[in-house]
């Protein structure tokens, strides 16, 4: 795959729009674009809207769609001290409402679905259980709490975390771009380096230890909506129990429910797009109809 162009700033006629919904928390940044059944992304842990950055463009082709900051995330308000799944996702179940009445009747009437990241799957589970009329399906990049974190990406982590100290923060990042984020080292661009940097740089919430405590498997299966999983092969948070992981999923979501995407490591959005992107219309072309 061809390197992409990752600037963090908008270019003009890039047809994004940047708006604030409010929640009771406050309010929420979000970028919009396309005109279409709702679609709305939620982004990963140290990230915000621009991990989607390399799918706006092709899901607003059918989709409204709206990637939002998580509170403590990007441009969003912070988070309550000491939040919960439910902390976050409540206010997120109130941003979507909020999005989904500026949009004109029938699109209104839609449920929107939501594609969610890392960390973000989480939230948007959560979401789901909490607002279960007003979800229509969900796709869940690379969740956590499906089995053990792997002893890997503690490493991994602990490397990371140790050459930021000792050589700033844009040292730990390559570390983690290049080693977990993407397997594809062409992928690994001085760009996505930027990206990444801006994303972390305004993070306020510390996710990891949250997303450790998540127990996925009994939320997944309280679900009653169409779900779909997708795992990276080379993603070092699944691979090592991966038959395990897409086993279970196959057989307590259903076969269909589940896709493990080659040559791909975490941030799998982002390094294969064109795969990605397709299997999102699909789904979400089936769960909205």
């Amino acid at each position: 795959m061809d390197k992409r162009d990752m600037a963090t700033s908008n270019e003009p006629g890039d047809g994004l729009h940047h708006g604030m919904v409010d929640t009771s928390l406050g309010k929420l940044h979000y970028v919009s674009a396309g005109n279409g059944t709702p679609l709305v992304l939620i982004h990963g842990g140290f990230g915000n809207w621009l991990h989607w950055r390399d799918n706006i463009a092709a899901l607003a082709q059918h989709h409204t769609v709206f990637a939002i900051d998580l509170p403590g995330f990007g441009l969003s308000c912070d988070a309550a001290p000491q939040s919960d799944i439910d902390g976050l996702a409540r206010p997120v179940g109130e941003a979507i409402a909020g999005l989904r009445a500026t949009l004109a009747p029938p699109l209104r009437d839609t449920r929107p679905g939501i594609a969610a990241f890392s960390f973000g799957t989480a939230v948007a589970v959560r979401v789901a259980l909490l607002f279960p009329d007003a979800v229509a399906g969900l796709l869940l990049v690379n969740p956590p709490g499906l089995g053990q974190v792997s002893e890997e990406v503690k490493a991994l982590q602990a490397r990371a975390a140790e050459a930021a100290r000792n050589q700033g923060l844009r040292a730990g990042l390559a570390i983690t771009l290049n080693e977990l984020m993407v397997k594809n080292p062409a992928l690994a661009t001085p760009e996505a380096l930027d990206l990444l940097e801006q994303c972390v740089r305004q993070n306020r919430f510390v996710s990891r230890q949250l997303s450790r405590s998540v127990h996925l498997r009994p939320m997944l299966a309280a679900l009653q909506m169409p779900v779909h999983v997708v795992l990276g092969r080379d993603d070092p948070h699944q691979r090592h129990e991966l038959a395990q992981r897409r086993d279970w999923l196959a057989q307590n979501l259903g076969p269909e429910s589940v896709s493990v995407i080659a040559d791909s490591g975490h941030w799998l959005q982002y390094e294969q797009a064109a795969r990605f992107n397709a299997l999102a219309l699909r789904f979400f072309s089936q769960a909205q109809s």
